[in-house]
């Protein structure tokens, strides 16, 4: 991934505003040469190529978390769907994506001194009221997510897990070491 994009994508995805070069972002939206490809909107991460097929356009986009355009004799494939760059959200091709082919989650536990903590666990807390915005926030990047407790039968606080598909478990927890919890 260039430096630029890395730079002015990684902002959007923290939602602060930057600019460098020909990519710029006010936190909501990211613009490439002044066109608009990629927005927050309720409901998750929209898309677009903007009408240009470029590798630039290309690049830039598979900087945004949970986006893989491949390009197969000109056309242009959105995380393994035929795309022709019209708008679209990340959280409708995951839930197409779990449509396709049901979506497992690893319940397998190992034990912590004192609890059982799932292997594929991204997040841990005491505190329930904690586990929704990380669940949110993975749902914005389009990785499905479910909650797991585990219970200390009494002798220590409970604890809360989100936990994530085997396949996205490194993206997702890279993703949630790099977000600062305090701004949630």
């Amino acid at each position: 991934m260039r430096k630029i994009t890395e730079q002015v994508v990684g902002a959007f995805e923290r939602r602060q505003r930057k600019v460098v070069g020909n990519t710029e972002t006010d936190g909501t939206s990211l613009w490439l040469f002044g066109n608009k490809i990629a927005e927050y909107r309720e409901g998750g991460i929209w898309i677009t190529n903007a009408g240009w097929n470029s590798v630039t356009t290309k690049e830039r986009l598979n900087g945004i978390y949970g986006v893989n355009i491949t390009q197969k004799k000109g056309e242009w494939f959105l995380n393994g769907h035929r795309w022709g760059g019209e708008w679209v959200c990340l959280n409708d091709l995951t839930l197409l994506a779990e449509q396709e082919n049901e979506i497992a989650f690893d319940m397998t536990s190992v034990w912590s001194e004192t609890y059982s903590k799932p292997i594929y666990s991204v997040f841990h807390t005491h505190v329930e009221a904690e586990v929704e915005p990380i669940e949110q926030l993975l749902k914005v990047m389009g990785i499905p997510t479910h909650r797991m407790y585990s219970d200390t039968q009494g002798k220590y606080l409970p604890n809360h897990f989100v936990i994530v598909p085997i396949t996205e478990f490194d993206k997702a927890k890279s993703f949630i070491n790099k977000v600062s919890l305090k701004t949630l």
